[in-house]
């Protein structure tokens, strides 16, 4: 009968060591999926960022006349 218990709490200590491994990825997992999420929001962030640099870029007046015609026109800053 001890080799019983003996048995039980060998057992119970192995499932207890195991659900405590399991929990521990879960965790790691998680973090690393909220980690890669925010990281994906900067760089969507970034590109938006860069490509209203790059319309201003190519849309800008490339000559005083051209800024100064936008400005007549109401056109500046849109």
């Amino acid at each position: 009968m001890m080799y019983l218990y003996a048995g039980c709490g060998v057992a119970f200590i192995a499932a207890l060591t195991l659900f405590g491994f399991v929990m521990h990825r879960a965790g790691r997992n998680a973090a690393r999926v909220q980690s890669e999420q925010q990281n994906l929001t900067e760089a969507n962030d970034e590109n938006a960022t860069l490509s209203r640099m790059n319309d201003a870029a190519a849309n800008a007046p490339q000559t005083d006349d051209e800024l100064l015609e936008k400005l007549r026109d109401g056109k500046e800053g849109l």
